[in-house]
């Protein structure tokens, strides 16, 4: 159950790194790498929604910095060892 438990975590903590690397870069939807993309989208957006409508995003100049991604990271770090000494 342990091993499970952080091998979903990794694999969580992965893809939310590549989303926020591939959310910077234009890609084709018909590419394969495109394809990751959307899917990775649909994923992390049904994720990030609440956190975007409590936080809003911060403007610098003409462009928008979206923070949800930074507090999901902290959330995740925070309450992953505490599950972890609850289960194992």
């Amino acid at each position: 159950m342990c091993s499970l438990l952080a091998l979903t975590y990794k694999l969580f903590s992965y893809s939310l790194f590549l989303w926020i690397i591939l959310s910077w870069v234009q890609v084709p939807q018909e590419h394969p790498i495109g394809q990751i993309k959307n899917i990775l989208d649909q994923f992390y957006s049904r994720i990030l929604s609440p956190i975007r409508s409590a936080i809003p995003t911060v403007r610098i100049g003409m462009a928008g910095l979206d923070l949800s991604p930074i507090v999901l990271i902290l959330g995740v770090n925070f309450i992953y060892p505490r599950v972890m000494n609850l289960i194992c």
